[in-house]
């Protein structure tokens, strides 16, 4: 009886060590993300946190995703792609407008300017070009 207690508390305690995985429910891509000049280069000229572009990914009733991008730079305008799906993947989610893969959220090294430091936390990559249609669509960032 001794060894098996012993068996069960060990097991436990591997299973509690293993390292946190992406959940694997499309919901958690819903919210709003940020970036920086670290995760979008294009960004390096803005000083001014809240003059940073911006994303809200909400979910519609079919399961699809709707991104909105709200820039403030220039003028303040919005970007709009409808339709997004998700994959799971080991990583995390793959997203896919109709049938190409525009880009992923999953685990990924950056720097945190707010926290002076390097981190590893869930990223979201987007880009998408139609330039038939004078569309061009991207977002590097990381949920608020």
């Amino acid at each position: 009886m001794k060894k098996f207690s012993i068996f069960l508390l060990t097991l436990g305690v591997f299973w509690g060590c293993n390292k946190d995985e992406i959940s694997q429910d499309p919901n958690v891509l819903e919210g709003t993300y940020r970036t920086n000049a670290f995760l979008d280069p294009l960004c390096i000229a803005i000083t001014d946190d809240n003059q940073l572009p911006s994303l809200q990914i909400t979910k519609k009733s079919d399961g699809t995703f709707n991104l909105l991008r709200t820039n403030y730079i220039p003028q303040q305008s919005t970007q709009k792609l409808e339709g997004i799906t998700a994959q799971t993947t080991t990583k995390g989610f793959e997203l896919y407008y109709g049938q190409t893969k525009i880009g992923s959220y999953q685990d990924d090294r950056w720097y945190d300017d707010k926290k002076d430091k390097e981190v590893t936390s869930k990223v979201l990559s987007v880009s998408y070009s139609e330039p038939t249609k004078g569309l061009y669509f991207s977002y590097f960032g990381v949920k608020k």
